[in-house]
């Protein structure tokens, strides 16, 4: 019994250990595929469930995958980013239709920071708070928003002496002016809307998503 137990035991892990190299095998498929339509990417991963391994065998296409790109620059300003990429349905067929693709780019907050054109500005939490006031002896908090391919920051409210002043007790202008400083042109690639946007320690999250996605457009349209 105890012998039968190991030898048992000893096929289990045999057949264990092919899954999992044919897991890693459809997973190098996968980043090579993403290098071949993406050219620009550079650190790129990917990784598919285990349990999906057999349906991915037999099939036409595989279930789902996660990608991870460590640098992507963006086509209109040429602004490094990191994406993480959601995919399901992933056909093995050229060209690679994604079924459904959900995309997060994240600009670094080093980036944000430098190009934002405000004064000492710094992320703290969800917000990109900076300079106000004469001296600067206040703190203006503001919030990323996404319109009409626009991003840009929106006055939530400014802190002077503690004080906070909501946006809305405070010149109309001055939203205006906020929102044209920070501007800037965003267009998803083909296929796929901005469902939101957000900041954290990371940086500036933009996250897309879309389905019967060709994945050469996302290469070439973002």
């Amino acid at each position: 019994m105890k012998i039968k137990t190991i030898a048992i035991s000893a096929t289990a892990f045999v057949l264990l250990g092919g899954v999992v190299g044919v897991q890693q095998y459809i997973s190098s498929q996968i980043t090579s595929k993403v290098q071949r339509e993406m050219p620009n990417a550079s650190g790129i991963s990917a990784s598919v469930p285990l349990a999906d391994v057999p349906s991915n065998l037999t099939s036409d296409s595989i279930k789902s995958a996660n990608i991870n790109i460590k640098s992507f620059a963006l086509k209109e300003s040429g602004t490094k980013t990191s994406l993480e990429i959601s995919a399901s349905s992933i056909s093995k067929a050229k060209p690679t239709l994604v079924g459904s693709l959900e995309v997060t780019a994240t600009i670094p907050a080093s980036t944000i920071t430098k190009a934002s054109e405000f004064n000492d500005a710094q992320i703290v939490g969800n917000t990109l708070q900076v300079s106000a006031g004469a001296g600067g002896m206040g703190t203006a908090i503001l919030i990323p928003k996404y319109a009409n391919s626009q991003l840009y920051f929106e006055l939530q409210s400014v802190s002077i002496f503690g004080n906070q002043i909501p946006a809305s007790s405070l010149p109309a202008d001055l939203q205006d002016q906020i929102k044209s400083k920070s501007q800037r042109s965003l267009t998803p690639p083909k296929g796929l809307k901005v469902k939101f946007v957000s900041l954290s320690s990371k940086g500036l999250s933009v996250r897309m998503s879309g389905n019967n996605i060709q994945l050469g457009n996302l290469g070439s349209g973002l």
